[in-house]
């Protein structure tokens, strides 16, 4: 018999108790976070960067989100592609972010922990529930998202620099969620709410705190996207880092962009 540990976030009311289906778990979670944000951001090159409103114009920095220094491509026939380049050994990372962020309100939340038991059937890497037949769904804990312990972290880059963000915003539905690098265990699971800790962020120039997901023995815990639905539209931001300044970040532009 093998065992995990997994949570879910749904509307006061709304955590299943002991003998609840997997089925009745996943229900619970689509109910309790429903939109979120796609989040990239970009390093940009030292070397004479365009500025925002080049790359927009030139359809570089586009809706899509993709790398707006790399060269838009033409696809070309294979026997028509020119030879390939040497690789740099280390070429640069532009790309420092790449999440999708739940939209959490703890004052609308609450939390539940579960012990999913049963027999080992995939042992591969993925989400516990598919690595198990489920036979038994057991509550260890459930209580406000607001009670939770509380640690704080920076969201955006600390490096001085130049950077680009993208953000689009989307329905979402999301799976229960389980301890990042979790793995299966023989024993029944241990538990203990003090080893919750809910995650506020400064989000940029925001005049508040953000809470930003949450982390189970200093571990992420992930919650997989089961379905997302993008707004057509996404917003660029350029913003700098710079330590000495009296505003540690700056904005420089914002530019919204469409399908073209």
């Amino acid at each position: 018999m093998a065992h995990a540990l997994v949570f879910v976030l749904a509307p006061e009311g709304g955590l299943p108790g002991d003998g609840a289906s997997w089925e009745d778990i996943q229900a619970a979670q689509r109910l309790g976070v429903r939109s979120g944000v796609a989040l990239r951001m970009f390093r940009v090159p030292a070397e004479g960067p365009p500025n925002l409103d080049d790359l927009v114009s030139s359809g570089q920095a586009n809706v899509s989100g993709a790398d707006p220094f790399e060269p838009l491509r033409t696809n070309p026939c294979p026997e028509e592609a020119p030879a390939a380049a040497p690789v740099d050994p280390s070429p640069p990372r532009r790309l420092i972010c790449d999440a999708v962020v739940p939209h959490l309100e703890p004052r609308a939340l609450w939390l539940g922990a579960y012990e999913l038991s049963g027999p080992e059937r995939q042992p591969s890497a993925g989400h516990p529930a598919e690595r198990l037949g489920i036979e038994t769904v057991r509550c260890l804990d459930q209580f406000s998202l607001r009670e939770a312990d509380n640690e704080t972290c920076w969201f955006y880059p600390t490096e001085n620099g130049d950077y680009l963000c993208w953000e689009n915003k989307r329905s979402l539905a999301l799976s229960p969620g389980y301890p990042a690098d979790s793995c299966l265990q023989e024993g029944p699971v241990s538990y203990q709410r003090s080893d919750l800790q809910l995650l506020w962020s400064l989000m940029a120039d925001d005049q508040a705190l953000t809470c930003v997901g949450l982390t189970y023995q200093k571990r992420r815990i992930e919650w997989p996207v089961a379905a997302s639905d993008p707004e057509p539209f996404a917003t660029w931001t350029a913003f700098r880092v710079d330590a000495m300044a009296d505003d540690t970040y700056q904005e420089l532009a914002n530019i919204t962009v469409f399908p073209s």
